[in-house]
């Protein structure tokens, strides 16, 4: 009953969102369009109104191999500059770089429809505007999910009803790099919304986690994307340094590519 009571009170949460944003209805596609094929900037921001905003993050004085280790969640795994050189150089241009999302609905009681996502995957891609990234959001039919150990290089996305952590513990959502995957169970949903930004209870999730598998470890600022939980001050930003770990782990790790066109505004 719960579970019901949660899923009618974010499906009227998501007519309010729709009538706020003036938008009569979602064109839904079951594959992510390359940002060459999307309308122009001016055009592509119709989901999210557009006080939602963040600008790119100032990396030029800033050099890769010289990152701070404490920023990095599994850093031995995380490539290195020296073996990795031409790769970093690249990184630290501030080229738009474009990442393809595998996106599943395993079997959760919330999260099972694309056009429940899109205004939160447009969030996030705001969000890493900071970073200079834009995610492709690709949904996959269930029966494709791939094993936790397979397909390590392709970052994905699933939505679960209660599925565990690599420790075996069921958290509200967690990321992991070295699996390549973030995951996002039905419990997000059932804690008390505690923020003004009424995007915040998937948007900020979704990015945070994608920043983990990315490389990022938690930080203690509350401003920033990779704070812990849910904070009236949480303002989802991306520092510098967290922006060039993440273009370095896009570029080597998660086959990024350079991209002709701006991130939508």
């Amino acid at each position: 009953m719960k579970r019901m009571s949660t899923y009618r009170h974010l499906l009227t949460q998501y007519a309010r969102f729709l009538k706020f944003a003036g938008l009569a209805a979602i064109l839904v596609g079951t594959t992510a369009i390359r940002a060459e094929e999307t309308a122009p900037a001016t055009e592509c921001s119709k989901l999210i109104p557009s006080e939602y905003q963040w600008q790119p993050q100032d990396w030029s004085q800033l050099h890769a191999a010289s990152l701070p280790r404490e920023l990095r969640i599994f850093p031995n795994q995380q490539p290195g500059c020296e073996a990795n050189g031409t790769m970093c150089t690249a990184a630290e241009s501030n080229r738009l770089i474009g990442v393809n999302v595998d996106v599943y609905f395993k079997d959760s009681a919330i999260w099972n429809r694309p056009e429940q996502l899109l205004p939160y995957m447009e969030l996030v891609n705001r969000y890493y505007q900071q970073a200079r990234i834009v995610f492709h959001f690709r949904f996959k039919p269930a029966n494709e999910i791939p094993a936790w150990t397979d397909n390590i290089n392709q970052l994905s996305v699933i939505f679960a009803a209660a599925m565990p952590n690599p420790a075996g513990t069921v958290a509200d959502a967690f990321g992991n790099l070295p699996a390549g995957k973030a995951v996002f169970n039905d419990v997000l949903m059932n804690r008390p919304d505690r923020h003004a930004n009424r995007y915040f209870a998937m948007g900020k999730p979704l990015g945070h986690e994608l920043g983990h598998v990315l490389g990022l470890a938690h930080t203690q600022d509350k401003v920033l994307l990779m704070t812990q939980g849910t904070s009236p001050q949480n303002a989802l930003v991306i520092t510098p340094e967290q922006a060039l770990i993440m273009r370095v782990m896009a570029l080597q790790r998660f086959g990024g590519l350079f991209e002709a066109v701006s991130a939508c505004n």
